[in-house]
């Protein structure tokens, strides 16, 4: 299945894109493709424990499913003032 990797702050800037389309396994979790794309993105294995997930714009836990063609972002810790 395709999906499209949403990066954001940290990640976006360490991979120089505002996004990546990916292909995955058919019933990929959302723990699962993190492992995947750790794997291929070292930026992204450093920031794995702190990286909020959303698929379609909706926060997922580590056992969601990811379906064709979903969003997949990833949202590291910011911090601001």
């Amino acid at each position: 299945m395709r999906c499209e990797v949403l990066l954001f702050a940290q990640l976006r800037d360490a991979l120089d894109a505002t996004h990546l389309n990916v292909e995955l396994p058919d019933h990929t979790t959302v723990g699962s493709a993190l492992d995947i794309l750790s794997a291929r993105h070292p930026e992204i294995a450093e920031l794995r424990d702190r990286i909020a997930v959303a698929i379609d714009e909706q926060y997922a836990r580590a056992d969601a499913k990811l379906t064709d063609g979903c969003r997949l972002a990833l949202i590291p810790p910011v911090s601001g003032g």
